[in-house]
């Protein structure tokens, strides 16, 4: 089990850390479709992003749905606090028609149904909500569904060791982040043996590289939050992040491709 998990997740990665920089399309391909939707994950796939990050939560009843925000407010035609409204409640809620008209009915979608038009192929960066049980119900998913190859769980120190409890192998990217201390969330991680971090951008980037090049020598992958600036992303790609969550997928790989010639 643990050797094929290996196997397959180096092919999806393509090779050590730091052999390049990959966008992440951030709650799918937000900037042409509804984020968090099966329609904004389907057009990513679409365009092979190589990460795909969306947000998981658990509804009233518990059910695990994909939202952001604690409140359906902002992107749906509902409100409401996600915690608080059952999943039929939620289902029964527009989800596009605030992005564009044609979106209509779209519908917020489960972490089954974004799982399933997602291709193994793509990693997916499953930010895990502060929902009580998310991150045990989310590791057992992943595990009955047989993704835990691809997927990796965002997450803190706490849900990691929840999510363990079900699915010992999940992989984890830290999310514990240290306040505005860089240094002491890289030495976490490195101390926890995580396969990802997720630096963010009001930790700021003075030093970044430095940082970068010891999470990659511990084998550690960098996820950068986020960037959909031309010149941040530049700076981003010449520091060795591996992959940069950006709610614009096209200027990226616009972009990360140019650095590449």
């Amino acid at each position: 089990m643990h050797l094929v998990l290996l196997i397959s997740l180096g092919t999806i990665l393509g090779g050590a850390p730091g052999t390049g920089t990959l966008a992440c399309a951030h709650r799918g391909d937000q900037a042409c479709a509804p984020e968090n939707t099966l329609a904004a994950f389907r057009s990513a796939v679409e365009k092979s992003a190589p990460m795909i990050e969306f947000d998981v939560q658990a509804t009233h009843d518990g059910r695990l749905v994909i939202m952001h925000d604690p409140t359906v407010d902002r992107t749906t035609n509902g409100k409401g606090k996600v915690s608080e409204l059952s999943f039929a409640e939620i289902r029964a809620l527009d989800a596009g028609s605030w992005f564009k008209p044609r979106f209509k009915g779209e519908q917020v979608p489960t972490l089954e149904e974004a799982l399933e038009v997602i291709p193994e192929t793509i990693l997916c960066n499953v930010h895990l909500k502060n929902s009580p049980g998310v991150a045990a119900s989310t590791a057992r998913v992943l595990r009955e569904m047989g993704r835990l190859n691809h997927c990796f769980l965002a997450c803190t120190v706490k849900q990691a060791e929840e999510a363990r409890i079900e699915a010992p192998e999940v992989m984890i990217c830290n999310m514990d982040r240290q306040g505005s201390d860089r240094k002491a969330y890289v030495d976490q991680t490195i101390e926890l043996g995580n396969a990802f971090i997720q630096l963010h951008h009001k930790q700021g980037i003075e030093g970044l590289k430095e940082d970068v090049d010891r999470l990659h020598a511990t084998r550690v992958r960098v996820n950068f939050f986020g960037a959909q600036e031309e010149s941040l992303i530049r700076t981003l790609a010449e520091a060795g992040v591996d992959y940069i969550l950006t709610d614009d997928l096209d200027l990226c790989q616009r972009i990360l491709r140019d650095c590449q010639k």
